[in-house]
C-alpha cells in the first residue's frame, strides 16, 4: 500500500510540475502591447470570415457548420 501511495505522490507531483511549465509557456505567447493585440485581432477576424465564406460556400447549416468552423480555424491557425 505504501508503495502505491508513494507512486500516486511522485506521479501528482510531477504532473503538477509539467502543467505548471506549460502554462507558463502558454503566457509568453499573448501579445502584450496594443499593435500587437490589433495585429493579433485582425488576423482571427480574417480567419473568421474565410472559414465562414467557405462554409457559406459549402451551404453548412447548425452543427455541420459550428464543426467545419472549428476544424478550418484549428486547421488554418499560423504557427508559432
Amino acid at each position: 500500500m505504501s508503495k502505491f501511495l508513494l507512486a500516486a505522490c511522485v506521479f501528482g507531483t510531477c504532473t503538477a510540475i509539467s502543467l505548471g511549465i506549460s502554462a507558463a509557456n502558454a503566457q509568453s505567447m499573448k501579445p502584450k502591447y496594443p499593435g500587437e493585440i490589433a495585429a493579433a485581432s485582425g488576423r482571427i477576424a480574417q480567419m473568421n470570415e474565410h472559414c465562414r465564406s467557405l462554409a457559406r460556400a459549402q451551404h453548412l447549416h447548425l452543427l455541420k457548420r459550428y464543426r467545419f468552423m472549428r476544424d478550418c480555424k484549428e486547421h488554418n491557425r499560423p504557427a508559432q
